[in-house]
């Protein structure tokens, strides 16, 4: 996991353009939101806590999204195709590691960067949304739900995500589970915008949450009979 980790991570142009798209598109989300629901709804006699702490919720959560999941699509797959290509997981599976161990090992190697840099670039958006908002009139806000949607819910869901599309990627072609990423990713936050925005479901609520955690568990779920293609030989014979 930790050669993983520094591998992905010792390529610094792509370090780069991921934190340059990363603050575009987490740029885009909180400007219009800010513009075009928020300041509105301050700029009322009597703002409406509720409605702010729902705008404020769709920005937190999608923050953290966006930053994982543009850290799945930058590198998640270019190494490992990389690694299959020069033999180099085949050559794993001849030290004493087993098929599982370099599952969980790439997944993790992943995920774990992908969770640092989420959490704390939502943390951040969070400060700074409650300093130029909220805390000089109606004090720092931040609802239970949505703090456990962003800061634990979302990032479950791309945990699972990340063990069912390594499994893909290593019994397979890269590159399938390239395009699974890739979909999954503006497809959940569009998603979830719209339906936050229109209030169709509450993002301040356990609903939300539970919603958040079951999407993780189907994804779970799907990955449970795919366990039975992890072995060596359709490891090596997908290379």
């Amino acid at each position: 996991t930790s050669t993983g980790i520094k591998n992905n991570l010792r390529s610094k142009i792509v370090l780069i353009v991921y934190i340059i798209v990363l603050l575009i598109c987490v740029s885009a989300v909180v400007i219009s939101i800010s513009i075009l629901a928020i300041q509105p709804e301050l700029d009322k006699e009597q703002p409406d806590k509720l409605i702010l702490e729902r705008y404020l919720g769709v920005i937190v959560y999608s923050t953290s999204l966006i930053t994982i999941g543009i850290y799945f699509n930058s590198f998640a797959f270019k190494s490992l195709t990389r690694e299959k290509s020069r033999g180099i997981i085949a050559s794993l599976l001849a030290a004493p590691l087993t098929a599982k161990d370099i599952w969980l090992g790439k997944s993790l190697a992943i995920f774990i960067p992908a969770l640092i840099f989420g959490e704390a670039f939502t943390l951040i958006v969070l400060i700074i949304l409650n300093y130029i908002y909220f805390i000089p009139g109606t004090g720092f806000l931040i609802n239970p739900w949505i703090a456990l949607s962003s800061f634990l819910a979302a990032p479950l869901i791309y945990f699972c995500l990340s063990l069912m599309t390594h499994l893909i990627g290593l019994t397979g072609k890269p590159a399938s589970a390239d395009v699974i990423v890739n979909i999954f990713l503006p497809v959940i936050v569009s998603l979830s915008i719209n339906l936050a925005m229109q209030n169709i479901l509450d993002i301040n609520s356990w609903s939300f949450t539970a919603a958040n955690l079951g999407i993780a568990a189907i994804i779970f779920i799907i990955t449970i009979p795919l366990l039975r293609r992890l072995t060596n030989e359709n490891i090596v014979l997908s290379g």
